[in-house]
């Protein structure tokens, strides 16, 4: 185990994941529009709940891919892929989406933020797993 040395590739792929989920709730896979101007939708506050911790994990990706302490390498891994979690139960879960099914924010933000969400989790808890069975299994 080297201490000098980045190791890039979690948080590389940690980072398009998290850049994937803000292009798509920011675009493709967001939201639709207010309706008639009126105050925003819950669907909507999710989605910009979505979006700014999709902020925070690319912030903490990128920190992962030239972060050189062992140590630090997994706090990050354990962060974001906490926030994997977050992103994938934050709409329909702990912000309410729209009632009618045949809603965008039902049918597409929904399952996207879920797919990526657990993506997210995926790749930073098997990264930290990794890491830890490193360090114990000495």
């Amino acid at each position: 185990m080297q201490q000098n040395k980045a190791q890039p590739v979690a948080g590389i792929i940690l980072a398009v994941l998290s850049v994937l989920l803000l292009v798509g709730v920011g675009g493709f896979a967001g939201p639709c529009g207010a309706h008639n101007g009126a105050m925003p939708a819950t669907c909507q506050w999710a989605a910009r709940a979505v979006l700014g911790v999709g902020v925070v994990s690319a912030v903490l990706s990128l920190v992962r891919i030239f972060e050189r302490d062992e140590g630090e390498r997994r706090g990050l891994s354990l962060s974001v892929a906490l926030l994997g979690v977050l992103v994938a139960v934050l709409p329909g879960v702990l912000i309410d989406l729209c009632a009618d099914p045949a809603m965008r924010c039902v049918v597409l933000m929904r399952p996207f933020c879920v797919a990526v969400g657990v993506a997210i989790a995926l790749v930073g808890g098997t990264d930290l797993t990794l890491r830890l069975i490193r360090v114990f299994g000495k």
